[in-house]
């Protein structure tokens, strides 16, 4: 075959092939635009699906709560403070130590003191002993003067009978009255003795006192919170050294609107939380209600106790305080997500047969996670949870998660 014979095979056959690919071409683009305009077509008609996300309406009890915020207290909180002037010999505490009644805390010297006592209790230790031989005269004088009267009594019957002579009688007489002299000088030592001992027993309990005081022990079983003193530390009477609080129960005042106090009552449950956002609770109780109006605020304190076992409820931590003054039974519940408020109603979508349906719903209690249906909807009834942002009543829906 010559060259120009295969030049023009070459040439039949590139038509040929683009006459095929042209064919192909034009037929898959015009199946895909009919496919699109098939979509489009029923995109008009039918509306595109909502994605949303829905959970049954049920029955169930809730309660109404009011809702405060505060600081927790200690049940007590005290200073202590030095009761003598000195040095600190010793401190036996830290801050967060849990201490019992009568516990040391600390002490200071009482060497000075010590000395006193024991001066005190010698000169105490002398003027018993003084007393004692006062008292043993008296009584030998006692003996003497029981032994001369009879004597005397004798020699007088004698004297009668002409047996003795007026002289030995006087002087019998005035030996009498020298033991009757001693006997009281003798009583009157001895109730110098007992006055003195009474003084150097008051003396000695006085300094017992002063030593007594040199030692700082915990009034009442608590926790310290601040240690204000050092060791060697020189302090006066009435310096601060510690300060104690007692944990449990802890409290939580509340100030409520009055109108709202006279819905609490002692007794009544509450939950205390650590945070606005949930967070670790505890539940306690409300155990005062003031009888007063706060004049400047127009509110009224209202106490709640708890017993915390979590060492994160300390006193100062701010609270979140719900008061349960109220509770209703086997009432319609729903989500709290599901409520929309608007123009200053409140409604639901309920996916009815993958369409929305928009139903206005009149409120109750409510509480962290649920409200009271009162009117509008029932128990069953599927409300939409998440997605209703975008719906419109009678807006196709389908449902993601139930």
């Amino acid at each position: 075959m010559s060259d120009r014979a295969k030049a023009y095979l070459i040439l039949l056959l590139l038509a040929v092939l683009g006459a095929g690919g042209y064919y192909g071409l034009q037929h898959y683009g015009s199946e895909a635009a009919a496919a699109a305009e098939a979509k489009t077509k029923d995109e008009k008609e039918n509306g595109a699906a909502i994605p949303v996300a829905v959970q049954p309406a049920v029955r169930g009890a809730i309660s109404d709560l009011l809702v405060s915020t505060a600081n927790l207290r200690a049940m007590r909180a005290v200073e202590i403070t030095s009761q003598a002037d000195g040095v600190v010999r010793s401190v036996a505490v830290e801050e967060g130590d849990f201490v019992r009644k009568g516990s040391l805390l600390a002490s200071l010297d009482d060497r000075d003191l010590q000395i006193d006592l024991a001066l005190a209790e010698q000169r105490l230790a002398q003027t018993k002993a003084q007393r004692e031989s006062a008292e043993i005269r008296r009584e030998k004088a006692d003996t003497q003067i029981r032994n001369q009267r009879a004597d005397l009594e004798r020699n007088e019957e004698a004297l009668a009978e002409g047996l003795v002579s007026d002289t030995e009688v006087a002087a019998m007489r005035h030996r009498l009255d020298d033991l009757l002299h001693d006997q009281r000088v003798e009583a009157a030592t001895v109730r110098e003795r007992n006055h003195r001992i009474e003084e150097l027993e008051s003396e000695i309990r006085k300094v017992k006192l002063l030593i007594s005081r040199t030692r700082i022990v915990a009034p009442f079983s608590c926790r310290v919170t601040e240690r204000a003193v050092e060791l060697g530390q020189t302090v006066r009477n009435s310096d601060k050294l510690f300060k104690v609080g007692v944990f449990t129960p802890l409290f939580a005042d509340v100030h409520l609107a009055e109108q709202d106090s006279q819905r609490v009552r002692p007794e009544q449950k509450a939950v205390i939380r650590m945070s606005m956002d949930g967070g670790e609770e505890v539940k306690g109780r409300v155990v005062r209600v003031s009888p007063v109006v706060d004049d400047a605020t127009g509110t009224v304190k209202v106490t709640t106790e708890l017993r915390p076992s979590n060492a994160n409820f300390r006193p100062g931590a701010f609270v979140l305080v719900e008061i349960e003054t109220d509770t209703h039974d086997d009432v319609v519940l729903i989500p709290k997500q599901a409520v929309v408020e608007e123009d200053g109603g409140t409604f639901v979508f309920i996916a009815n047969d993958n369409t929305a349906e928009r139903r206005a719903v009149e409120l109750g209690y409510q509480d962290d996670t649920a409200y009271e249906v009162l009117s509008g909807i029932e128990a069953g009834d599927r409300v939409v949870t998440a997605g209703q942002g975008n719906l419109k009543d009678g807006d196709k829906t389908r449902v993601i998660d139930g």
